[in-house]
């Protein structure tokens, strides 16, 4: 990520830096996690993600794309495959499935700011 989004990553990166304790979390330079399991979720935007959002994808069924609303994408999210957005401009939901499908979504809170 630091390599072909340099500027999103620098500014989520700003926030580690302050954390107390000269800590980091594991999913630096993310600040937040959220674990999806088995969920379709309905059409929404996250208005305090700051910057982007990352979400990996955890699956051994079928269906259950990624629909990216604004730019007409549906990513068909292999397991372990990964999509970057902006989360907080796009709207986005995923599609119905079959079998076992999760996600790990990492994110930064505008709260932070």
């Amino acid at each position: 990520m630091k390599k072909i989004m340099e500027k999103d990553f620098n500014l989520l990166e700003a926030y580690i830096q302050i954390l107390p304790g000269n800590d980091s979390p594991p999913y630096s330079p993310f600040l937040s996690m959220a674990i999806n399991i088995n969920v379709a979720t309905k059409a929404h935007r996250d208005p305090m993600d700051k910057a982007v959002c990352l979400v990996l994808a955890l699956t051994n069924g079928t269906g259950g794309g990624l629909v990216l609303h604004e730019p007409g994408i549906v990513a068909d999210l292999k397991n372990g495959d990964i999509i970057i957005f902006k989360s907080s401009k796009i709207t986005h939901f995923n599609l119905h499935y079959t079998g076992f499908r999760a996600s790990i979504v990492l994110h930064s809170d505008k709260e932070f700011d």
